[in-house]
């Protein structure tokens, strides 16, 4: 249910765009139902969260925690209706208050506040919240842009289509003023989709500084076109300080709190956006409009003298209507001056002639027409003085914490500054339940970054606070965004997602970090890597040393430097017979005892000794079940050969269809430390017991990748020479099975359709770097039979051209080509060995030397013929489940059990 839960949360997020198209607003669409029908799906789409929530949350406080709020928000709407129904105006019909309409708005303010409840309970992963963002930045910010080249753009400030595109700010001037310039897509408001982009660009900037590759680059540019032609002062604005902000951020976390590791291709992106956005402020639309309003602003208010004759004329008006008896009050000479002459004083016709008449309250807009012109033409400052008027006539305390209702303060006119639009509507009360829990949340959050300043102060944190502050002060300065659900929505799930991970980051300590050691005669080398083990700067760690049956002096190299070194604490050996590396390292593991652990070989070194202080304090951070890193290729004489990075798009969703076009090959380093549980669980039984990528989960019905990140630093120096084994016969046969492993697994799962071709289409992506956004094609449904067959013969001829000479691989195709239906009765012998992944090398050493057991020689043969069925033993049921795992059949042979 939870999974269920969570998948529903991502996907009424990622949809929040789309429910604020425009049209969807407008008749005929809007005049069907007496709601929106996107605010009807909305209510129904977050009524299944909160059912799918409380079913899956067995959190009694919590229950009980939202049992009160509701009550006290029945308690709240009582009040506020008994108090609305005692209100009175100079306006006939008291600005036509609905108790259908207040309900109504009561829980379009409350679905948000569910969200963000559920979000806080719902933890996702770096990785799920950077495809969150990705998609929301795509669909916002992408289609902002492609409408505004293609012209067919809304405006931002008319709802027509604009008559020109942001190529046009440079080129032409005749295409019109901002107006007509600034574009908001096919969205309702600029207004709140401007709110969005706030609080999405920090977030958006620090996953391309987290992973720096070409999808996000787009994406981040993208966004920054996008809030230029929006054209609003927010998006503009708030776009060239977001962007400021993190290049500072970004240095301070860099080069002062040391938590990263500085990149000059970051920096110089980021300084890129900088210089791009003081190219394109100039001409774009929000400095149109300064200047515009400015402009307006003093042709409408006139020389002194003018503005002198105009005043003197209202005050005659005034006393003359003060003075006369009038039969009809809407004829007084100061109304009749007043509807005549109001557009000279540059004041809104609506709020004059339909949100406060001025006939019901000529002296309020007596006083209006008095104030200097940049009041008069402020629509903010005008909003909040006839809602003031409103309650001084109106003169019930109450209305302090009720409110004057959402319905009467919206028919006078929505107030252009959030918090304070609903303090007017539901009062103190209603603000503090309804709108101030997102401010608590803040609040709680500067404190605990504070607090625990060296653990929760970092780069994602802050990068995600200056999102959610960056929307609420939006919010308060233009309004428009607390009543608008995609703009809540958004602002609900991140403040949640933040608030999980701030409240349960474990704070900073030295985690003990296990390092297990196989070592299969490198007396040579081990000394070097012992010393770079010993000399590391972070001290909390542990070291298995793990001789696989060396016949050489290793033993005694390593228990004398133990001993010089008074390292009898940190450091243990032990022998086994020899079984290959992977079993070693599994032997190795019973010996562990710290939080992280990691497999470091005898041949290789820690590249610097500041190594596993910096995994410490990645790892501490508590929210991945393990990190890759890079490694440093170096010859005999330790001189670099390049440094092979972790690509930047671990994590990305579509990294395991990819896997499956990459011939079984790990699409990342093997340089990695994990969480103890996850090492002790699901790396052993897929990486250490099949010889499957580490980052993979193949063990379950349905694969997954685990949730991993990119520790981007250097962590080992990779010894490179011709002896390594996999330059062998043997170790050739032992990476191909592994890889064979994997692409069996994967295509029990996948169906890719033309194999070949998109292979070549992935080829030329990985070569150009692009796999960031590269998306393969690929259903979850198991390939045929043949298919599989087809493929894992395409990946065997990649890496070995005359593989009929060799028997397992000529038997595996063989076995693949067969189509008919064939039973295969053969018993296991009491002491033949049961092989695993991890068994490879011993079971290709005897393929080789022709000293494998006469039954897998059998079973080969068998291969070749080819069968669909075994029939087992019930004593040999698991023994079997683990040998056709092992030759790479499994998904395709039924094992029957005897009668």
């Amino acid at each position: 249910m939870y999974s269920k839960l969570k998948t529903t949360i991502f996907w009424f997020i990622i949809i929040q765009p789309f429910l604020d198209i425009f049209y969807l607003y407008q008749p005929p669409i809007s005049t069907i139902l007496k709601f929106s029908p996107a605010t009807m799906l909305r209510i129904i789409l977050v009524g299944i969260i909160s059912i799918l929530f409380l079913w899956s949350n067995k959190n009694k406080k919590m229950k009980l925690f939202l049992g009160i709020y509701m009550g006290l928000l029945i308690v709240y709407f009582i009040g506020h209706h008994l108090n609305a129904m005692q209100f009175h105006s100079l306006v006939d019909g008291n600005f036509g208050y609905s108790i259908t309409g207040e309900i109504f708005y009561l829980i379009r303010m409350v679905l948000p506040l569910i969200i963000l409840v559920v979000s806080y309970n719902v933890k996702f992963t770096d990785n799920q919240l950077e495809s969150i963002i990705s998609w929301l930045v795509a669909l916002i910010s992408g289609s902002i842009v492609v409408t505004n080249l293609f012209k067919i753009s809304l405006a931002s400030y008319t709802n027509q289509r604009i008559t020109g595109s942001i190529i046009n700010w440079f080129f032409d001037n005749r295409h019109g003023s901002y107006f007509q310039l600034a574009s908001k897509g096919f969205f309702n408001f600029a207004n709140s989709t401007a709110a969005v982009e706030v609080l999405l660009l920090p977030v958006m900037l620090y996953y391309l500084i987290k992973h720096t590759n070409v999808k996000n680059f787009i994406l981040s540019l993208v966004q920054v076109l996008a809030m230029f032609m929006l054209g609003t002062k927010v998006s503009t604005l708030g776009c060239i300080g977001i962007v400021i902000l993190m290049t500072g951020m970004y240095l301070f976390f860099t080069l002062i709190k040391q938590d990263l590791v500085l990149k000059k291709s970051v920096l110089g992106i980021l300084l890129l956006f900088i210089v791009l956005c003081g190219i394109i402020y100039p001409v774009s639309p929000a400095i149109n409009r300064t200047n515009f309003d400015a402009q307006i602003q003093q042709e409408r208010d006139g020389d002194k003298a003018e503005v002198e004759k105009r005043e003197k004329k209202l005050e005659e008006k005034s006393k003359k209507g003060d003075s006369k008896k009038e039969i009809n009050k809407h004829e007084t000479p100061l109304i009749r001056y007043i509807r005549k002459h109001y557009s000279e004083y540059s004041i809104n016709a609506r709020f004059i002639e339909v949100s406060y008449p001025y006939y019901d309250d000529p002296g309020f807009w007596k006083e209006i027409m008095k104030w200097p012109i940049q009041d008069r033409i402020s629509f903010r400052k005008i909003e909040i003085a006839m809602l003031n008027r409103v309650k001084e006539v109106n003169d019930n305390p109450k209305d302090e914490l009720f409110g004057i209702t959402y319905t009467r303060m919206n028919n006078i006119f929505n107030v252009e500054r959030d918090f304070i639009s609903q303090y007017y509507s539901m009062g103190i009360i209603g603000v503090l339940l309804l709108v101030a829990p997102y401010v608590f949340g803040v609040i709680y959050l500067v404190y605990e970054l504070l607090r625990h300043f060296k653990t929760k102060f970092t780069l994602r944190n802050t990068a995600f606070m200056l999102g959610i502050v960056g929307i609420l002060g939006v919010s308060m300065y233009s309004g428009n965004v607390m009543d608008f659900l995609t703009a809540t929505f958004i602002l609900a799930f991140f403040e949640g997602q933040l608030l999980i991970k701030v409240k349960r980051q474990p704070l900073f300590k030295e985690h003990k970090i296990s390092l297990i050691m196989p070592t299969y005669n490198d007396a040579a080398t081990i000394t070097d890597t012992l010393e770079s083990i010993r000399t590391q700067a972070y001290e909390a760690w542990e070291l298995v040393i793990v001789d696989d049956g060396s016949t050489d002096n290793t033993k005694k190299i390593v228990t004398e430097y133990i001993k010089e070194h008074a390292l009898q604490a940190r450091m243990k050996y032990v022998y086994k017979e020899n079984g290959d590396q992977l079993n070693a390292i599994k032997y190795g593991a019973q010996f562990i005892t710290g939080d992280y652990v990691n497999v470091i070989h005898s041949d290789d070194t820690f590249f610097d000794a500041n190594v596993l202080s910096k995994v410490n304090n990645r790892l501490a951070l508590g929210d991945s079940d393990g990190i890759l890193a890079n490694l440093n290729k170096v010859n005999n004489d330790q001189i670099s050969m390049g440094v092979q990075w972790t690509p930047s798009y671990i994590g990305n969703p579509q990294q395991i269809k990819t896997q499956t076009l990459w011939l079984g090959r790990n699409l990342f380093i093997d340089v990695a430390f994990w969480e103890k549980d996850i090492f002790l669980n699901e790396v052993m039984a897929n990486y250490l017991e099949n010889n499957t990528p580490n980052w993979l989960d193949l063990q379950r019905n349905s694969v997954r990748a685990l949730n991993f990140e990119n520790a981007d630093f250097n962590v080992i120096n990779y010894r490179i020479y011709e002896e390594n084994y996999i330059n062998s016969e043997v170790g050739n046969l032992n990476v191909l099975n592994g890889e064979l492993r994997t692409l069996v697994s994967l295509l029990g799962h996948y169906q890719v359709p033309s194999y070949e071709k998109q292979y070549k289409v992935f080829r030329l992506f990985n070569k150009l770097k692009l796999l960031s956004i590269y998306w393969p094609l690929a259903f979850r449904k198991a390939s045929q039979k043949a298919t599989t067959g087809r493929i894992l013969q395409f990946a065997i001829q990649k890496r070995v051209t005359d593989f009929e000479k060799m028997p397992y691989l000529e038997a595996l195709v063989k076995f693949y080509q067969f189509k008919d239906q064939r039973q295969l009765k053969i018993s296991i012998p009491a002491n033949v060995p049961i092989y695993t992944g991890a068994d490879m090398r011993s079971f290709n050493q005897k393929l080789v030397d022709g000293k494998l057991e006469p039954f897998y020689m059998t079973l080969l043969s068998e291969m070749r013929q080819g069968f669909t069925e075994i029939s087992v033993a019930p004593d040999e049921m698991d023994k079997w489940q683990t040998i056709v795992q092992f030759l790479n059949i499994q998904p395709y042979v039924r094992l029957e059990m005897r009668g």
